[in-house]
């Protein structure tokens, strides 16, 4: 384990929360979250894993920030003046933060392809976070009703599990923001940019069908939602890393070699 990476973590996630509670963009608790999350993440994947936790915290915030007033007005404005709380941070980035300690841990212990399995996994994780952050904070202020995922049927504006096409264009796009940050700060390589974009696109869908069936029934809170999002993002970013290691070995076993290069 590195020492120096470590107190590195704690130096500039402690400037970060407290940076954080002067600009009222967290709340206390929110800070404290901040500095074990941005913490833990630094200290297992570096700086590289810490820009792909403040590009989600710093787009999320703007996006929250975005026309506040008139959120207000909807009455779908997050509460407490947009600031996160403790249980925000922990829903968007809790598995992010496992996926990150699940790759140190498998490097430590010489399993370098199990480790970036779990790199793919963090950076999706982080992916269906931002892409449902965006989608949630933008298609509120779409101007039309929204459509109900599960039945197509016209909704309020702020109802769970309703989705619009503005809303749907945001959340396209975080997903693609964390998904070429991981790619070009050498996180993950290039073949993972595809698997890792449908992987975040899919868990922000997981986000609004859960939010259109359980999260409505009360049998989930918008939390507890947040976090199956980013599982199910995360999940499917890690099946993505074994499918393209798979791929070629099958191209191989075919005679395929011309085809294997796609696939590198």
């Amino acid at each position: 384990m590195n020492q120096t990476m470590w107190i590195q973590a704690a130096g500039v996630n402690l400037l970060l929360a407290l940076v954080s509670a002067a600009m009222r963009l967290l709340s206390p608790s929110g800070c404290v979250a901040a500095f074990f999350i941005g913490g833990l993440v630094w200290g297992s994947l570096g700086w590289q894993g810490w820009a792909v936790v403040m590009a989600f915290f710093l787009g999320g915030t703007a996006a929250t920030k975005f026309r506040y007033e008139a959120k207000q007005r909807l009455g779908v404005a997050q509460s407490h003046n947009g600031q996160r709380r403790w249980k925000h941070a922990w829903a968007n980035a809790g598995a992010g933060v496992l996926c990150a300690l699940a790759s140190l841990w498998y490097l430590e212990r010489g399993h370098p392809q199990n480790a970036e399995a779990w790199r793919w996994a963090f950076v999706a994780c982080f992916a269906s976070a931002l892409s449902d952050t965006l989608s949630s904070e933008f298609g509120q202020l779409a101007g039309k009703s929204p459509l109900l995922i599960t039945t197509g049927e016209d909704v309020p504006v702020g109802t769970d599990g309703g989705i619009t096409l503005a809303g749907t264009l945001m959340g396209v796009l975080g997903a693609a923001l964390l998904t070429l940050l991981g790619r070009f700060i050498g996180l993950v390589p290039v073949k993972a940019t595809l698997p890792i974009l449908l992987a975040g696109l899919s868990g922000n869908l997981l986000d609004s069908y859960l939010g259109a069936t359980l999260q409505r029934q009360g049998r989930m809170n918008n939390e507890a939602v947040n976090f199956v999002n980013t599982c199910g993002g995360a999940a499917l970013g890690f099946l993505g890393y074994w499918v393209m290691h798979w791929i070629p070995e099958g191209f191989r076993d075919l005679g395929l070699h011309h085809l294997m290069d796609l696939f590198i």
